[in-house]
């Protein structure tokens, strides 16, 4: 059997167009993939941004578990040790600077790529150098940009690398299918950075998304927005929310060129890291919140040789650390004794499951994304119907049946209704020991790979 796993950065559940909630035709390579499949309407990510998210998807851990997210350790296992262990050749691929191999997530791939923008090593520090004297939408800066986006191709190819996440995983899968060792027993995650702000989808995009016209770049109006998103012009609001659709709309583009090589008999999972929030609590991003719109994430399972008749729809809550569980069950590998989370399958098979309760959490202030500051700490817990939030020393509730834009916060709910999540948040609230984090410094290119993406200044 073969399992080919696709992460997209940033990716709103309200513009999965297999989604219930959804109202625009923005994925139609995924809608028809879902027509094979089973679509989880009530998926939760642990974290509301990358470093927070992908400890609890790929080690079926939460994210402050074993010393926390700033870097996976060794007693935290990843899915792709697990497989590697029971003989399954794995590939990774990513251009996300979190996902980096010296914050643990390469352990355990045969081939794990960053394939990152400017991520040849001297294009890396000329970019920073660029970066130091020019904003990220300044003409000098953006010149050398499409410069370097123009030698791409011939530059990796004479260095022995690929292009992009979506070709490295055609690459592998093709590679799998013709013969080399271990080709029924194939692992290949790829992480698409695609939504991801900036928003700089291509011009038949914006068209077909109908972005109004602005003033400026998209890089431009997207860096703004993050930054100061109550200066924008209701016009202006426009256009970032039909840049970001444009964007999914190319990242779904991108994510059918690698269906087409995807074998029948694979095992498919589609899902985010986290969402995206486009001006919902005064935010454009995913600064550290734990709001709907940055936790509930689609997902998306075509289980070996897909299901009959029309796709299939699960309510039942689910999280991200069911992902790894649901992947060992299929490949018939015992799950390690530290993973949280079940195996999906009864549930895609057409048994019935019950909720579980969803524990996201984050101890990153803004202004350092990725370092844990316990006094920064926030931790949710969810119910499809209702939510907990505690953060800077107090509990809020939200009734996502009557507020499911979580705009009327209830001051330290109780009563009967509320009792399971509250056990569930003391019981989390005890579980969280932080330690000591990992004395270690980014390196330079790792440094502005995260400024260019937003996340620092």
């Amino acid at each position: 059997m073969n399992v080919v796993c696709i992460t997209i950065d940033a990716w709103r559940v309200s513009h999965a167009s297999f989604m219930p909630s959804s109202t625009d035709g923005y994925t139609p390579n995924l809608d028809a993939l879902a027509e094979e499949g089973v679509t989880f309407t009530q998926a939760v990510s642990h974290g509301p941004a990358t470093p927070y998210a992908f400890p609890a998807l790929l080690t079926s851990t939460l994210p402050l578990d074993h010393g926390g997210y700033e870097r996976i350790r060794p007693e935290r296992e990843l899915l792709s040790e697990t497989l590697h262990r029971a003989g399954w050749r794995c590939t990774g691929v990513h251009a996300n600077p979190w996902l980096g191999e010296r914050n643990g997530y390469g352990r355990g791939y045969d081939v794990y790529r960053d394939v990152g923008e400017f991520g040849l090593p001297f294009f890396e520090r000329s970019r920073g150098l660029l970066l130091d004297r020019f904003s990220l939408d300044h003409p000098v800066y953006r010149g050398a940009q499409y410069a370097y986006r123009r030698l791409q191709e011939p530059l990796r190819a004479i260095a022995g690398a690929g292009d992009d996440e979506i070709r490295v995983a055609r690459e592998a899968i093709r590679d799998d299918r013709g013969g080399r060792e271990g080709r029924d027993r194939s692992f290949v995650w790829t992480h698409l950075l695609e939504p991801h702000a900036p928003y700089t989808p291509p011009e038949r995009h914006r068209r077909a998304a109908g972005v109004p016209a602005f003033e400026g770049n998209p890089t431009g109006l997207s860096t703004r927005a993050q930054r100061a998103p109550e200066r924008l012009t209701e016009r202006e609001r426009e256009a970032v929310r039909g840049l970001y659709a444009a964007s999914v709309r190319h990242a779904d583009e991108r994510v059918g060129e690698l269906l087409e090589r995807v074998p029948d008999d694979a095992l498919v999972i589609v899902t985010a890291d986290h969402g995206e929030a486009l001006f919902e609590h005064g935010q454009v991003g995913h600064e550290p919140a734990l709001y709907d719109e940055l936790l509930r994430v689609p997902l998306l399972i075509r289980p070996p040789g897909g299901i009959d008749g029309e796709g299939k729809r699960v309510d039942t809550q689910v999280r991200h650390i069911d992902v790894a569980p649901t992947v060992l069950d299929y490949a018939g590998v015992a799950f390690p004794e530290a993973y949280l989370g079940r195996s999906l399958r009864p549930a895609i098979e057409g048994r019935s499951i019950g909720d579980r309760v969803a524990v996201s959490e984050v101890a990153s202030a803004t202004s350092a994304p990725g370092r844990i500051d316990p006094d920064a700490l926030q931790v949710s817990v969810r119910l499809p119907d209702r939510k907990l939030v505690h953060s800077e020393g107090s509990t809020r509730g939200f009734d996502l049946e009557r507020d499911p834009n979580e705009r009327r916060p209830i001051d330290d709910p109780s009563g009967s209704k509320w009792e399971r999540l509250r056990s569930a948040l003391a019981e989390r609230r005890e579980e969280i020991a932080f330690s000591e984090p990992a004395e270690r410094e980014r390196d330079e290119s790792t440094r502005q790979r995260l400024r260019a993406l937003g996340y620092v200044e």
